[in-house]
């Protein structure tokens, strides 16, 4: 397969980005890099080759096939027994790990490729450390729903109260 001259380049620096993370990240199913500053930047940049496309520029693209993955370990943030915690986001690490490993297929149709082959363990945990410090949307406080009834309801409509 041939890549253009720039994307090797790229893909060049991505490499030397990531290859300073040491081989810490070969064989875990956690993430090795959580709440290090210094592996943002390669996560960044591997996040927006690879991930960017489909989850959006900040990770916070909500769809069913791309879902918002700073939301990933939301239940785990809400924890209090910091043992109970750490389980929870150890499991959600190693969902996020066989996720992007394995891609996401159902029904037959690839809703997300298979990336084992393409990234390496540093730039999966990298992507991890960057998407983490990505900050969340308030709650929504209304729902489409909610939003289709006060649309149709004759208030809305006039404007006023009967």
């Amino acid at each position: 397969m041939h890549m253009p001259r720039f994307m090797n380049f790229r893909r060049a620096g991505l490499v030397a980005l990531t290859a300073g993370l040491g081989a810490v990240a070969q064989a875990q199913d956690f993430n090795p890099y959580r709440g290090q500053a210094t592996v943002h930047e390669a996560g960044r940049q591997a996040y927006s080759q690879h991930c960017a496309q489909c989850h959006g520029v900040d990770a916070s693209q909500p769809m069913a096939e791309a879902p918002d993955l700073r939301r990933l370990d939301s239940f785990c943030r809400r924890l209090r027994d910091p043992v109970l915690k750490n389980d929870c986001t150890a499991d959600v690490d190693r969902y996020y790990l066989r996720s992007v490993h394995e891609g996401k297929v159902r029904a037959g149709v690839v809703h997300m490729p298979a990336w084992k082959d393409v990234l390496t363990p540093q730039q999966i945990w990298s992507i991890r450390t960057f998407v983490e410090t990505r900050p969340l949307d308030p709650p929504k406080r209304t729902t489409s729903v909610d939003a289709r009834h006060a649309a149709e309801s004759p208030v809305a409509a006039s404007g006023s109260a009967r």
